[in-house]
Formats: C-alpha cells, structure tokens, sequence
C-alpha cells in the first residue's frame, strides 16, 4: 500500500499547484503539442525565478517524457489514471500506475468508478484503489463531488471514510467534462461557485471532525477571481493548466 503523503507546507502559492497538461475530451490534442509539455515543465520548474510548483500532471503516455523534462527539479511528475472516465477496471488502472511509477511518477490522481460509488460496493473501490496505491507513494482521487453532491450526497461521507482504507492522502473535485456523469436525462450539473465553496466546507469540516488523514484539492474553473475563496473554504491543493498558474498565484500573495 502507498506510504500516506506526508503533511503539505505552504511556504509560496506554488505549493499548491498541480499544473497538468491533460485532456478530457479533445483527444486530437494529445501528443501534437509538444511545445505545451515543455511549456508545462518549464512552469513548474519555475514559475518565477527560484520557485517551483508542487506537481506537473500528464496521461500516463506522456510520464517518461515529463520525467525527463523535470529531471532535477523539487517538481513531482505525476499522471492521471484511468482518465477520464473511470470505468476501466483494476487492471486498466493497476497497469497505468505500474508503468508510471516504473517511469519515474511520484503520484496520480485516480479517477473514481462512480458505478461502484453508486452502488456502495466498497469491495471494488477499494480492489481498484489499492492496485494503485501499492505502485505509486502518493495517490488522490478524482471524486466527481459536484454529481455527487446534487445527486448522492450521501455517498460523499462514506467515500471520505473509505479512502484512507485505499491508501489515498486526497480527494479532488472536477467540473471539466459531464459526458462521465451518471445524469438523469435532462439533468445539468451545478457547478456554481457557492455550490463548490459549501461542498468544499462540508467536507473540509467532515474530514477534520473525523480525524482523517486526508486532504482536498480543488479543479477546475478556478481563476484568479475565486481562488482564494476555495483556499479559505478548506482545498489546499488547487489543480490548473499551467497557463493558467502564474496568475493564480499573483492573485493568491495579494
């Protein structure tokens, strides 16, 4: 089982930073931008002169070139799994982080199989979250909170229960793609900023209350108008494209 992250200090807004380069639905993007990935790394290694950010995140075809890009660096190279749809099964998801972490990747964020979510099925959540957690050291989960949240709020306390069990040290948030979702048909998605700061609260005060070793990462739609109302209402981490990142941390040291 992964070693359980160990706490995260804040000493520069870019601690905060998972930059990624990654794609929920354009497809046709991957690979043809290289430029973008060494972009990426460039940014995390440096976001300003002398200050790195936490993490870079990419698909798990792109981890051996990330590695090598950040090579040297404090940056932690990192993949998302199973991405974007969660739905591939143990194997799927054992073989990404296996290959990941045989490149070089510190961590990944998990996408979770919101069918198991659904129906309560602790034994393949946890099957798949531990074929993960034993190859990688540090693991989070992409939880889908806003469908949870409107449609299964209940189910949001059990998972926070249950991921430490899988070895996972984060749970992140994602309002990106809605095609994964398990909407009723004519059903949208609320992903309005005070939506996301009361589930970010509520679960914030849930995992202090309980004690859990876990903390919140927040993706998705954060600018440099909102980011720090989602830092007060509890996520510590803040996952962003890596254009986006110089301004975030401006916005944050204000």
């Amino acid at each position: 089982m992964a070693i359980m992250a160990q706490p995260i200090v804040i000493n520069d807004p870019a601690d905060r930073f998972d930059l990624s380069y990654v794609f929920a639905n354009n497809y046709a993007a991957l690979g043809k931008e290289r430029n973008a990935l060494v972009e990426m790394a460039q940014v995390a290694r440096e976001i300003v002169p002398g200050v790195p950010c936490r993490t870079a995140l990419v698909h798990a075809g792109e981890i051996v070139e990330l590695v090598e890009l950040l090579q040297g660096s404090k940056v932690r190279p990192e993949i998302v799994i199973d991405f974007p749809d969660g739905a591939g099964g143990t194997v799927t998801k054992a073989a990404q982080a296996h290959a990941a972490a045989e490149a070089g990747a510190i961590g990944g964020d998990l996408v979770i199989n919101l069918h198991a979510v659904e129906a309560r099925n602790k034994k393949v959540i946890l099957e798949e979250l531990k074929a993960v957690s034993r190859e990688l050291k540090e693991v989070k989960v992409i939880a889908q909170i806003p469908y949870l949240w409107q449609f299964d709020r209940e189910s949001i306390p059990w998972l926070l229960d249950l991921l430490p069990e899988g070895g996972i040290y984060c749970i992140k948030d994602w309002t990106t793609r809605v095609d994964n979702f398990l909407l009723p048909d004519g059903d949208v998605l609320d992903y309005e900023q005070q939506t996301r700061l009361t589930y970010i609260e509520y679960m914030a005060k849930f995992i202090a209350d309980h004690q859990l070793p876990l903390t919140l990462k927040i993706a998705g739609r954060v600018t440099p108008e909102n980011v720090k109302s989602f830092v007060n209402a509890g996520a510590v981490l803040i996952g962003t494209s890596y254009r986006k990142a110089p301004s975030l941390r401006e916005a944050l040291l204000r």
